[in-house]
């Protein structure tokens, strides 16, 4: 039963009960056995959920199933796997205690919080030092948005978030709390380099003022920083231009910073291009609606752990937290896990140097061999795609490749875009169409690049097998 359904996924295909009646004209039953909005969370189709649950179905392997989907569509990290197994696997971090089988902080043991601040303060350089109460931990950083949006937003407020973009920042802000996001569409422009899509604060502050004269109610704008699709890394002055115009209009600033240590250097990037800098390390121009999220799932690859952080100055905002956090905390096993890799105490052997030498796991070993091989991964991913035809976009963090086939294409359009989507999944390699992260142009795609070196290759060699039979067919 669960095989045929993910098919169905897979297919794009809806099953239907004996009346011929869809999950969507259920939304519609007062009758049925949930409540209305039981019913639309029930039956929401997420792409990227649906999507990595027909990948996870038939995983690609080299020898057991080579046939296999290459998922290049979810993002994770597995550049880093056999260091931080190395790590975890010693006592001092999965260790148990008696004291695990007994009610806890559910915001954050006053260990990991210590950890945490720890960390930021090393690494995030805070203006001004974090406090405890000032920290809230929670299930993974989707919790955190659904959190966020419960205590700041009112049924049909407004959050505004620029597009393209990572596409559950939609569904979680708005499934349980019934905000609305509405984008701030970043078109392309032609620049010396590239195509490229602007981020300005300018047309923030238009946005803004257009929805306020249509009467929404604009509670929030959300800024993924750096960017997930476009691997983009903000100034600081432009984080500051937007900070102010969220400040004029009473809006809480957003920064989600899942991505802020997934940073790579490129031997060939201008040095002129800014360096990360966290909207912690800047002056807040309205500290109480300001707040920045981080989390283990993307630049520590542990997705699995669910860390999420809730970084506010906001005394009421973290009150209102600390109570959601029962329903959404981590267990205090994984607390006393997170804590041990956070506090940058334990040392690790590099076998390439003297067995007496050793090196602090973040600071010195896992930041620097992640930003490399991150950036050495993507250089070659991009190399591949442009050999290939397909038009890549500059990035400078995160996990992602964004790139244009519209070469590839005959209409423009985003049904086309879809119909490739189509044609690579049959081929066996699942990424992202743009149009599925709100881009407003269709004919990008994301591709992530930080998966093991075989998979990648034999996905990109997948990928290039469909652009070549496009190629014939536009000719």
């Amino acid at each position: 039963m669960l095989l045929e359904r993910r098919r169905q996924v897979c297919h794009g295909t809806r099953k239907r009960d004996k009346m011929g009646e869809s999950a969507k004209d259920r939304r519609q039953d007062p009758a049925g056995v949930l409540s209305r909005r039981g019913a639309i969370t029930a039956n929401y189709e997420d792409f990227l959920t649906q999507y990595l649950t027909c990948a996870s179905a038939n995983p690609y392997h080299p020898v057991t199933n080579p046939e296999g989907i290459i998922n290049l569509g979810t993002a994770v990290n597995r550049l880093m796997e056999e260091e931080l197994s190395e790590r975890l696997r010693r006592g001092d971090a999965l260790s148990y205690s008696p004291s695990y089988q007994h009610y806890y902080d559910f915001d954050g043991t006053r260990e990991l919080k210590g950890a945490l601040i720890g960390f930021l303060g090393r690494h995030f350089l805070p203006a001004k030092d974090i406090g405890e109460d000032e920290i809230v931990v929670l299930n993974g950083v989707t919790s955190c948005l659904d959190a966020l949006s419960h205590a700041l937003c009112d049924p049909g407020d407004v959050i505004i978030t620029p597009t393209p973009v990572y596409a559950r920042m939609f569904t979680d802000v708005h499934d349980r709390a019934g905000a609305a996001v509405l984008p701030l569409v970043l078109r392309q422009e032609a620049d010396s380099s590239d195509e490229s899509f602007v981020l300005r604060a300018e047309d923030l502050e238009a946005r803004v003022e257009a929805l306020h004269q249509e009467g929404r109610r604009v509670r929030a704008f959300m800024l993924v920083h750096p960017n997930n699709p476009l691997g983009d890394v903000y100034s600081p002055q432009l984080l500051s231009d937007l900070m102010d115009v969220c400040a004029r209009h009473e809006i809480h600033f957003i920064s989600d910073e899942i991505y802020a240590l997934s940073i790579f250097t490129d031997e060939d990037e201008p040095s002129s291009r800014p360096p990360f800098r966290s909207v912690l390390s800047l002056p807040h121009p309205d500290p109480d609606r300001t707040h920045v999220l981080w989390g283990l799932s993307k630049d520590f690859g542990l997705a699995g752990l669910r860390v999420g952080v809730v970084v506010s100055r906001c005394a009421e905002l973290m009150t209102c937290l600390r109570a959601i956090a029962i329903y959404k905390c981590t267990p205090q096993l994984v607390h006393h896990a997170a804590a041990a890799l956070l506090s940058d105490t334990a040392s690790i052997p590099i076998p390439s140097l003297r067995p007496s030498s050793l090196l602090s796991l973040v600071r010195r070993l896992y930041l620097r061999l992640n930003s490399e091989r991150l950036g050495r991964t993507y250089r070659h991913a991009r190399g591949r795609l442009e050999a290939m035809g397909a038009r890549v976009r500059e990035a400078r963090a995160a996990l992602f490749v964004w790139f244009s086939i519209r070469d590839f294409m005959e209409t423009d359009s985003a049904e086309e875009e879809m119909e490739i989507h189509a044609q690579l999944m049959r081929a066996g390699v699942y990424v992202v169409p743009g149009s599925k992260l709100y881009g407003s142009d269709p004919g990008w795609i994301r591709l992530i690049f930080s998966v093991r070196e075989e998979e990648l290759d034999e996905g990109l060699r997948r990928i290039e097998s469909v652009l070549k039979s496009r190629r014939k067919e536009t000719a």
